[in-house]
C-alpha cells in the first residue's frame, strides 16, 4: 500500500508542467524577473528584518530562526510557510506563490520580515542608510556552488539549458550565476559590517555553535529569551526538523511544477560544512581556490568545514 501511495505521488509530480524561472541583468548583475528598481526606491521601517545573502548560504536557517528569536511564534512556524511570513522580495512570478516582491511587502504588517538575494548595493536606499535591520550569512563557497546545483537540478529551474559541473562552476567563478559575482556579493555586506543596523554572521560558525548564535541574533534584536527559548529554537531549527517541516523545505514546489525527486539533494540538503570534498573535483577546488583569492586582505576568511 505505502509502494502504491508513494508511486501515485510521484505520478502527480510529474505531471506537473515544466518551466523555467526568467532571469534578466541588473547592473550587471543576474537576477531572477523582480522589480529590482522599485525595491531600491521603497520605503523602509525602523524595525524591519532583512534576512540578505547570497543563495545557499543558510539563508532558510537564518530565517527562522530570526522569526522565532522576534516572535517565539512556535504556533505559527509550525502551520505557516516561512515564505509567507518571511517572503522573498526580489523574485516576482505569478506561477508560484508567495513570490509577490514589493507591493506585498508594502502591505505586510510591522515588524516585516524580508529575505532578500541582492547585493549589498541594490538594497534599499533607507535600508543601507540604517532604517531596517540586516543579517547577513556567509557561507564557503565550496558548499555555496555544490548546494547550489544540486538545487537547480531538484527545481529543474534550468530545464532546457545545459546545466553540467563543469559549465555551472565555470559560471559561478566567472560571476555569471545568480546574483553573483559571490566575492562581490560576501564583499559588499564585509565592508559595511560595522554599521549598526548591520550582523555579518558565517555559515560554519552557526552551524557549529547555534544555541550562540540564537543568543548573538536575539542581542542584535535587543530581545530576550530564557534559556528554555533557546532551547526550543534550536530544537525546531535543528536540520533534521527543517527537512522535514513543510512550511519549511519548499514542498510546495510540487504542487505548481515539476521537482526532479531523483536528483541528488533537495531544498535542505545535510546542514553542515565541509559537504563540498565529497562532491567537488580537484579542478572544481582550484578553480574556486582562484577566485577566493579575491578575499586577500581583506579581514574576511570563510572556514572550509
Amino acid at each position: 500500500m505505502a509502494e502504491k501511495e508513494a508511486q501515485r505521488a510521484s505520478t502527480e509530480v510529474n505531471s506537473k508542467p515544466r518551466f523555467e524561472l526568467p532571469t534578466r541583468v541588473y547592473k550587471g548583475i543576474m537576477m531572477m524577473v523582480n522589480e529590482v528598481e522599485q525595491i531600491e526606491m521603497m520605503d523602509t521601517r525602523p524595525d524591519d528584518i532583512w534576512v540578505c545573502t547570497h543563495p545557499r548560504s543558510g539563508t532558510t536557517l537564518t530565517q527562522e530562526m530570526s522569526y522565532l528569536i522576534e516572535t517565539l511564534d512556535f504556533e505559527t512556524a509550525n502551520n505557516v510557510y516561512l515564505d509567507d511570513r518571511f517572503p522573498m522580495i526580489d523574485i516576482l512570478d505569478d506561477r508560484l506563490p508567495f513570490y509577490r516582491s514589493v507591493k506585498h511587502a508594502e502591505q505586510m504588517s510591522s515588524p516585516r520580515f524580508i529575505k532578500c538575494h541582492l547585493p549589498y548595493f541594490l538594497l534599499p536606499e533607507q535600508l543601507r542608510q540604517g532604517k531596517g535591520r540586516i543579517i547577513y550569512i556567509a557561507r564557503n563557497p565550496k558548499d555555496v556552488v555544490a548546494s547550489y546545483y544540486r538545487l537547480q537540478k531538484w527545481t529543474d529551474i534550468e530545464a532546457e539549458q545545459d546545466s553540467s559541473w563543469d559549465k555551472f562552476i565555470d559560471l559561478f567563478v566567472q560571476g555569471k550565476s545568480l546574483y553573483g559575482p559571490w566575492t562581490k556579493h560576501v564583499l559588499g555586506y564585509w565592508e559595511n559590517r560595522t554599521k549598526d543596523n548591520m550582523l555579518y554572521l558565517k555559515y560554519e560558525d552557526l552551524v557549529q555553535d547555534l544555541p550562540g548564535h540564537v543568543r548573538t541574533i536575539a542581542a542584535f534584536l535587543n530581545k530576550e529569551l530564557s534559556e528554555n527559548d533557546i532551547d526550543r529554537i534550536c530544537k525546531h531549527c535543528h536540520v533534521e526538523s527543517m527537512r522535514s517541516n513543510e512550511k519549511v523545505n519548499l514542498s510546495y514546489y510540487r504542487d505548481y511544477k515539476w521537482v526532479n525527486d531523483n536528483a541528488y539533494g533537495g531544498f535542505i540538503n545535510k546542514g553542515k560544512a565541509g559537504v563540498w570534498k565529497d562532491l567537488l573535483t580537484p579542478d572544481a577546488v582550484k578553480k574556486i581556490d582562484l577566485m577566493v583569492q579575491e578575499l586577500e586582505g581583506t579581514g574576511l576568511v570563510l572556514r572550509d568545514n
